[in-house]
């Protein structure tokens, strides 16, 4: 026997067997553990946490502080951007919407520059058409299409630092 298994249970001499002094410490008597958190910080200190962060309370101001020295912005909407700042080397996501009405090509600029050139940005429309994009740099692209968008709705999003 070994000593924690002494340690987490007592001999009982009655029945000739160990009884459990701590249930939770037996896996097999665990039912709902994991789901029994999730649902008790769910319903009470996830609930909170939101009210305090978005109320003008000590702790929100100092969560909006360490979000801020770490660069990390944001900008929710149908053109936006997430920066992640510090946290994740500067990492950005930026994303938009462009209504188009007989037109070719385009130019799109970004929400905020990016700080270095990147190359990933994607670009699709909800037409059976072919898009390209050239002149990518920090600022933008540019766009162009292998058919007139008429009404068509062209959507972007670009991924850099």
């Amino acid at each position: 026997m070994s000593v924690l298994k002494s340690i987490l249970h007592h001999w009982n001499s009655t029945s000739k067997a160990y009884d459990t002094l701590h249930p939770e410490t037996e896996a097999a008597q665990v039912t709902d553990w994991a789901q029994g958190i999730v649902d008790t910080l769910a319903s009470t200190a996830l609930g909170s946490l939101i009210s305090t962060l978005s109320s003008n309370s000590l702790m929100a101001k100092l969560v909006k502080l360490v979000l801020n020295a770490t660069g990390v912005k944001y900008l929710m909407g149908t053109n936006g951007y997430i920066c992640f700042g510090s946290l994740f080397g500067g990492l950005i996501i930026q994303w938009g919407y462009l209504m188009s009405n007989g037109i070719t090509s385009g130019t799109i600029s970004y929400p905020i520059a990016f700080k270095i050139f990147s190359d990933g940005v994607a670009v699709t429309s909800n037409a059976a058409i072919t898009i390209g994009v050239y002149n990518h740099n920090t600022a933008g692209f540019t766009f162009y299409t292998t058919a007139t968008i008429s009404d068509n709705a062209i959507r972007w999003i670009a991924v850099g630092v």
